[in-house]
């Protein structure tokens, strides 16, 4: 039977949703795959929206009793509903009954804390399943664009995200979909079916309950010891399959807290890093200019296996021998986080020896950190600059460059101070390498003669998505896979423009006469089609063991100076052992950081967020106990991020 008496405003619901949709669809490139529109797809979509609307004008005349059952049945079900979206989303689970339950018991708890609130059946029912859609959602979202799906850290880096998102091109999948129709759906019956509970005190015992159930799980899973868990951590994808969405990012909150290391003790520490320290206050060596690159997602994808293009997109950096050191380094970060790539450089730090998925620049740093490169070299009559072609806000960047020492940070609000804005060149959307090491440049040619140059400069051409559909793309090509893969084409393409502008800045380097070095590396690898890394591999990323996943954390690096230098090639080494080798190239004395780790360098070459390679080239994953000298890092990282 069809109500009359709500039709206007289902109709008004109706037209505006309609309207949105088709302002999304038109707008944006939700619906079109491979160049091609899809139109099924789209039209499937209006009919989802009628039909939803056209459930609550659907009146059924059954009795009080049935609606009743059905309402109740329809509460009780509702965490299930919500797991049965969660699976859509995060792929097929590999996860047992027990951890079924639990992650039920999350969607459940969150129900209890919206009945405390509302008070409502049916609204708790609502906002519950809204939520849940919205939170595995937005992990499924973040996985296609970025390669990993959502992880704690992203809510603190969320106004970063924001500002990089609109440069990504999302597409329409079929678990979004499917989830959509099974949310769209579980809410239009619970508002359909609603059942108003009429007891005594029914004010009193909904928010008592509510609130008692959800305590009481939490309260339990406090009691449990999450740092030897049996999680794949650094496959978050994997890990949303094993333990749930919801379970898996609860495990990472805990973890992401910075804990004191067994047998720490802050004097004992203090004094053992007090002995690696060195008077500089009498250093008279040469202080040449040091200028270091790091360039957005700048990668070799031959590290993760061969493939052929119809030119080198790395000519410049493939040939650079004279006054050289070169090789391979092994970063943390995938896809994203450059901030934690920029941490482990500047202060001589790893990854290695933080909770996964954690974010130093958002989390641990926020007073002055004492043994940072940038601080460390203004004592020694350094001018500490750091450049960056984009908002300062990003990563607390305004904060943590403070902390760290810079004497001053020039970022995009501040970049026609030294390029005018109307000799701006931009590559897609960012702020080309050209024009960023314009600003470089401008920064020798204007500094005090008598004081020597630090500048650290994070470049943003080479940023993702790789979508872009301007003619101009791609410049590189490749020969002999069997895959079409247009974004990695687009991203060696990129490389490519990069290499060009820094043979440039090199060239101009060469014509100075005061010592500068130049170092350039990499972030960490681009977030390009996952089927491009799986048949370079010859199998799904899934099946890779974490040694073999390594092949995606190495990215080059080249230190080059204007003068004479000892020439090294095939380097391997790891991010937090960089400033090391900068330092030692430019002959100025290192941090008391820097002069540990560089004894801890016989012993673990490499090192990075998953775990590290031993003396003798063999890899271990990373362990809470942690043996001989990397214990001792391990306290010096503590100490150095607490200042307790």
């Amino acid at each position: 039977m069809i109500s009359l008496k709500k039709w206007p405003w289902v109709l008004i619901g109706t037209v505006v949703s309609l309207a949105l949709w088709t302002w999304v669809g038109i707008g944006t490139n939700l619906f079109i795959t491979d160049d091609l529109f899809q139109t099924f797809a789209y039209v499937s979509s209006y009919i989802l929206i009628i039909g939803f609307w056209g459930l609550f004008v659907l009146k059924l005349e059954i009795s009080e009793n049935i609606r009743k059952i059905i309402g109740i049945a329809l509460f009780a079900l509702t965490p299930l509903f919500c797991m049965q979206i969660a699976i859509i989303l995060a792929g097929e689970p590999e996860y047992s009954f027990e951890i079924y339950f639990i992650n039920t018991l999350f969607y459940a708890s969150l129900m209890g804390i919206a009945v405390a609130v509302t008070r409502s059946f049916r609204v708790s029912s609502i906002i519950t399943v809204s939520l849940a859609y919205l939170f595995n959602l937005a992990s499924f979202v973040i996985n296609i664009l970025r390669g990993t799906p959502l992880i704690p850290g992203d809510f603190l880096a969320i106004g970063t995200a924001a500002q990089v998102a609109e440069h990504y091109t999302f597409q329409l999948k079929y678990e979004i979909i499917a989830a959509t129709i099974v949310a769209a759906i579980v809410i239009a019956l619970v508002a359909k079916f609603a059942y108003k509970p009429k007891f005594k005190y029914k004010n009193i015992i909904l928010p008592v309950s509510g609130v008692l159930f959800a305590a009481i799980f939490f309260i339990c899973l406090s009691f449990v010891d999450y740092t030897d868990i049996e999680m794949d951590f650094f496959d978050q994808y994997h890990a949303n399959n094993t333990h749930g969405t919801a379970y898996s990012f609860y495990i990472n909150v805990r973890r992401m807290i910075l804990n004191k290391p067994e047998g720490y003790d802050s004097r004992e520490v203090a004094n053992f890093l007090a002995s690696y320290d060195e008077d500089t206050s009498h250093f008279t060596g040469d202080k040449p200019n040091i200028i270091v690159v790091m360039n957005e997602s700048f990668a070799d994808m031959q590290a993760v296996g061969s493939f052929s293009t119809d030119s080198d997109y790395m000519p410049f950096v493939h040939t650079l021998e004279n006054n050289t050191v070169k090789g391979e380094m092994l970063v943390s970060p995938f896809g994203g986080y450059t901030c934690n790539t920029e941490f482990e450089f500047l202060t001589g730090l790893t990854m290695g020896l933080l909770p996964a998925g954690s974010t130093p620049y958002l989390q641990y740093i926020s007073t002055p950190f004492e043994n940072a490169i940038p601080r460390h070299l203004s004592k020694l009559g350094y001018k500490s600059v750091a450049l960056h072609p984009y908002y300062a806000r990003c990563w607390n960047r305004e904060l943590v460059y403070g902390c760290l020492g810079f004497d001053e940070f020039i970022s995009l609000e501040k970049f026609d101070d030294l390029v005018p804005e109307s000799d701006w060149e931009y590559v897609r959307y960012y702020m080309s390498d050209r024009t960023d090491y314009e600003a470089i440049k401008k920064c020798l040619e204007e500094k005090d003669k008598d004081k020597p140059l630090f500048l650290f400069n994070v470049t943003m051409q080479n940023h993702g998505g790789y979508t872009y559909d301007g003619p101009e793309f791609p410049t590189v090509t490749i020969t002999d896979m069997q895959g079409t893969y247009p974004e990695t084409e687009q991203y060696l393409s990129l490389i490519k423009e990069s290499d060009d502008a820094f043979r440039e800045l090199v060239d101009y380097l060469k014509g100075r006469k005061e010592k500068t070095i130049v170092v350039m590396f990499g972030d960490h690898q681009p977030a390009v089609e996952q089927q491009f890394f799986e048949e370079l591999y010859g199998k799904p990323l899934l099946q890779l063991e974490t040694e073999e996943l390594q092949r995606r954390y190495k990215v080059p690096f080249v230190i080059w100076a204007n003068y004479d230098i000892k020439e090294q090639k095939d380097v391997l080494t790891s991010t937090n052992y960089l400033s090391n080798l900068v330092l030692d190239a430019a002959g100025i004395p290192k941090t008391c950081i820097g002069n540990f780790t560089e004894e801890l360098r016989d012993e673990v070459p490499r090192i990075n967020g998953m775990g590290y390679y031993d003396n003798e080239g063999n890899w271990h994953d990373n362990e809470p106990k942690k043996p001989g000298k990397l214990r001792d890092y391990d306290y010096i990282e503590y100490y150095s991020l607490t200042n307790k």
